[in-house]
């Protein structure tokens, strides 16, 4: 007898205000969409707590919290699991973090990404439906070095953090553009600390082919790819989506990513497509990306999607409720600003930033049928945030009208050719099937 499950995953919920009254009647669409499914999966894109909890002195670019008893609105949409990998985990310190999985674990909510160890924020998350078992891990590869999670010795304690994918930067240059780089380096001493820590053993030294100039890596070698995965970490997490896949009916893979190719934020990176199709080798279902706010491309490769970024589902940045005196000072402005005095200062008078960037209102919900483990089915809602509201509706999900609908198929057909995919509408879905071999490497 075949095993059917049904699935579908969000863009980031950076959700931290509760919802107006009005909206209720609203997400009645969205709701029914993904409560249709069995597997129903958003990013957590910020802590819950009560602001009891020290911020870092580093955010994930703006400090983000949400108040406990605002959950209440995000299950609304009926997730039954959520990712929490992402580059905000440490906002609000080590506290913040431990309570959102505390928050999540007394509600009962299946969760990954963040733990008390490496091998709790490894762990994924493992649901259970009429077709099967289903194991969900989130990765996150755009994190400040400070927020990995460690793992124990016989002496020390494991460390609190997020489940993390490191990758290396190499910037291809001539052999005469490094001798150039090496006179810089030269008589500007740009390099000399680092040169004297080689020299005492404690950095090692530059690779042949490689240059590092005032802490930025270049090469000389023709076939190196500019991004590339770190080998001990993606082995790690194939490692385990190949365990889960041997006891689990499907696997699914959240991954946040902010980077890109440095041509165009809308292209992946090339340790994010080296990534993900590694991780449908392994036996990954489907591949969810996030982080980078807008949509990317879906490749649909061995004949399963990779949604390099399904951008935002919820985006409230504006109605952040606190914010600390580091992000004040780093404006040069009175600490005791409100936190929306404090925003409309970095943006300029609400003139840039996020907001003001209508493709980070738009996105799909993808559901996907799975049959015996493989996806044997795809469609996608398109979803409009209330770009053009500036209430408290703003950045809150919606059914795409018709004309914003056309203006997702649009971008997703011209991001998604590369990968040698195009997208079909029928009535109000959209439908992705492969044409070509993929151009992008």
């Amino acid at each position: 007898m075949q095993k059917t499950i049904t699935a579908t995953a969000s863009g980031d919920s950076l959700f931290v205000a509760p919802f107006p009254s009005g909206y209720r009647a609203e997400l009645g669409g969205i709701a029914d969409f993904i409560g249709s499914c069995d597997i129903r999966i958003t990013n957590l894109e910020t802590n819950l707590s009560d602001f009891e909890h020290f911020p870092s002195a580093y955010s994930g670019g703006t400090w983000l919290n949400t108040r406990r008893e605002y959950l209440d609105d995000l299950l609304r949409y009926h997730f039954n699991c959520f990712g929490t990998a992402n580059n905000h985990v440490m906002d609000y310190s080590y506290g913040a973090l431990l309570s959102t999985v505390d928050e999540l674990d007394r509600r009962g909510l299946a969760h990954a990404g963040t733990g008390r160890s490496l091998a709790e924020a490894a762990r994924p998350a493992i649901l259970k439906c009429p077709g099967g078992t289903v194991a969900v891990f989130a990765v996150d590869a755009s994190f400040h070095d400070a927020s990995r999670a460690g793992s124990p010795t016989a002496a020390i304690k494991a460390r609190p953090g997020v489940n993390y994918l490191r990758h290396t930067t190499a910037y291809p240059i001539s052999p005469e553009e490094e001798a150039q780089l090496r006179a810089i380096a030269g008589h500007t001493g740009l390099n000399f600390t680092h040169d004297l820590m080689v020299s005492t053993g404690f950095y090692p030294a530059d690779p042949e082919g490689f240059y590092l100039f005032g802490g930025l890596r270049f090469t000389t070698r023709p076939d190196e790819p500019k991004t590339r995965c770190n080998a001990k970490d993606k082995l790690r997490l194939l490692d385990a989506i190949r365990a889960a896949k041997k006891e689990c009916d499907a696997v699914f893979l959240l991954f946040h990513c902010h980077d890109d190719d440095s041509v165009s934020h809308d292209n992946p990176a090339a340790y994010q497509t080296e990534f993900c199709r590694a991780a449908v080798d392994a036996g990954a279902a489907a591949v969810f990306g996030g982080g980078c706010h807008s949509l990317r491309g879906i490749e649909l490769y061995r004949g399963a999607p990779i949604f390099y970024s399904l951008g935002d589902f919820i985006y409230q940045g504006l109605r952040v409720e606190h914010l600390p005196a580091d992000f004040m000072e780093k404006f040069d402005a009175d600490i005791n600003l409100s936190a929306y005095e404090a925003l409309m200062i970095r943006a300029r008078g609400g003139k840039v930033g996020l907001h003001c960037q209508k493709e980070n209102y738009l996105t799909v919900l993808p559901k996907l049928t799975l049959t015996d483990g493989a996806v044997t089915a795809i469609e996608m809602m398109p979803v409009s945030l209330n770009f053009d509201r500036k209430d408290d509706f703003n950045g809150l999900p919606v059914a795409a009208p018709p004309a914003e609908a056309a203006e997702i198929l649009a971008k997703l057909r011209e991001l998604s050719a590369p990968f040698g995919t195009e997208i079909r509408r029928e009535g109000e879905r959209f439908i992705p099937f492969r044409t070509a071999t993929p151009r992008v490497g």
